[in-house]
């Protein structure tokens, strides 16, 4: 029945992590690592000082030495410590979760938002490599890159500790705001800086794409009203997938035998591996502009725009949808969630309503074969100002564009870079916290480069209280540099 039904969703999940070891956002604080020929991942234009290099989990003895990896992970209300804790009284030896108590359910309610969001990300670098020709950088890279953000609305959670009744839960209700984005993909880019003055440079990456696995939330509009002690719960749901593990032949809700129906075809191993195959049948493309301008000899500014882009899905597709209303009496949350008081009982909601939601909401697949995504554009606008020849400190804008939705972060830094060491300290504002201290250190030793960068590295020191992390690290083989050149910037 409705395990049938989440099974299939499970296995998109794991796919993509088994197909790919990538996700999320690029370090920030790597935009002014001058010496890192990854900083190209953030603006094209930029250029190290050296004549080539290469890099990547296939790179011999670097690859496997230290990978490329860049992982990352973000909650927009609450850390792990604000939900899971070391309890008092007679819990003092035990770890007790929020809703282990009434009145403990009340302050976790207080740190949720409208909305709240979770978003965990790798990007692992398979090869990236890059030479000079006169005015021209070229570089290469191959990544896998794999992004979830999952969502739910804190006004949910609030109706279930407070009751309907409560003063501060309204009459009418949105609880929109559940959902869930996954997306893995391969990316192929060929970039090239460019000087065409001497003192400006422009840099262009065009990227081909092959999906791997995808499941979006295109809608999940929920409202309730509550009138007395009853509840209408009025929903507009769709939902669209993309994996190589099995075909959803049908879906839909058997109303003579009371449950839902999914039919599907499980696929063979190597079938599943030849979906993997990276063989582009879920195309893409997306490309990154960018320019780096000097104003004076100590004052630089850059602007870039990075992930313009899609994806088509056609693999195993699947969508489906549902809307209705449902009529159900009110619920206790204390006797959900006070495991304090020995007398409440705990009421199965899932044999409760399980069948009644699924009828009343009318899930089905619909007749969709392929789907386009958009991936989440990245905008970054910023510049330096040397006090020295290797000193210096920079500011930072960048924004991340995804469906409608600008989240924006302002950085500022004090940067240290040479022929062999980029060293970086910054600070960044986010939307939903202003504590993320951030360092970074890239040190060439003879031919190879080691560097490590973190934008939350007080919250990797203590990850209890942490909401966000970051860890990018790697390895690259140098070729050559420009003897006479030591500035922060070309």
């Amino acid at each position: 029945m409705l395990k049938k039904y989440i099974l299939p969703f499970f296995i998109v999940f794991v796919a993509g992590f088994i197909s790919t070891n990538a996700l999320g956002q690029e370090s920030i604080s790597m935009y002014n690592m001058r010496t890192l020929p990854q900083t190209s991942r953030l603006n094209p234009a930029f250029q190290t000082n050296y004549n080539g290099h290469l890099g990547g989990l296939i790179a011999p003895i670097s690859g496997q030495l230290l990978p490329d990896l860049d992982i990352s992970f973000h909650s927009s209300s609450f850390a792990y410590e604000d939900f899971i804790y070391q309890g008092s009284g007679i819990y003092s030896d035990s770890l007790i979760w929020a809703l282990n108590s009434h009145n403990d359910a009340l302050k976790f309610v207080d740190k949720l938002n409208k909305v709240n969001h979770f978003n965990f990300g790798i990007n692992n670098n398979i090869l990236n490599f890059g030479f000079r020709t006169k005015d021209i950088y070229w570089s290469f890279n191959a990544t896998t890159r794999t992004n979830v953000d999952m969502s739910f609305p804190g006004g949910l959670v609030e109706l279930m500790v407070k009751g309907n009744a409560h003063p501060d839960i309204s009459p009418n209700m949105d609880l929109s705001g559940f959902g869930m984005d996954f997306t893995s993909y391969l990316e192929v880019g060929l970039g090239a800086s460019i000087q065409v003055l001497p003192e400006l440079k422009v840099g262009l990456k065009a990227k081909a794409l092959a999906g791997l696995a995808n499941v979006e939330t295109v809608k999940t509009d929920l409202y309730l009203d509550s009138y007395n002690d009853s509840l209408i719960l009025q929903s507009d749901i769709q939902m669209r997938a993309s994996q190589p593990a099995f075909i959803l032949d049908d879906l839909y809700y058997d109303y003579e035998g009371d449950s839902l129906i999914t039919e599907t075809t499980e696929l063979e191993t190597n079938e599943i591996l030849n979906n993997l195959g990276y063989d582009f049948s879920n195309p893409g493309f997306a490309i990154d502009i960018g320019a780096e301008y000097e104003i004076t000899p100590e004052l630089k500014a850059f602007a870039s725009v990075t992930d313009i882009g899609f994806i088509q899905w056609n693999t195993n597709v699947a969508e489906v949808s549902g809307g209705g209303k449902f009529f159900f009496e009110g619920i206790d949350g204390v006797n959900y969630i006070d495991d304090n008081d020995s007398t409440t009982t705990e009421p199965n909601i899932g044999d409760t309503y399980e069948d009644s939601l699924l009828r009343v909401f009318d899930i089905k697949k619909t007749g969709v074969s392929s789907y386009k995504t958009w991936l989440p554009t990245r905008i970054y606008l910023g510049g330096t100002y040397n006090i020295t020849d290797a000193i210096g400190f920079g500011g930072l804008y960048r924004g991340v564009l995804h469906k409608g939705d600008l989240r924006s972060a302002f950085s500022i830094s004090a940067n240290a870079n040479t022929n062999h060491i980029s060293a970086t300290i910054t600070y960044t504002m986010m939307e939903d916290n202003f504590d993320n201290i951030g360092i970074g250190f890239a040190g060439r030793f003879g031919p190879m480069q080691m560097y490590i960068i973190s934008d939350h590295v007080l919250e990797e020191i203590f990850p209890q209280s942490a909401q966000d992390v970051s860890i990018r690290m790697g390895v690259n083989w140098i070729f050559g540099y420009k003897k006479d050149k030591a500035a922060l910037i070309e």
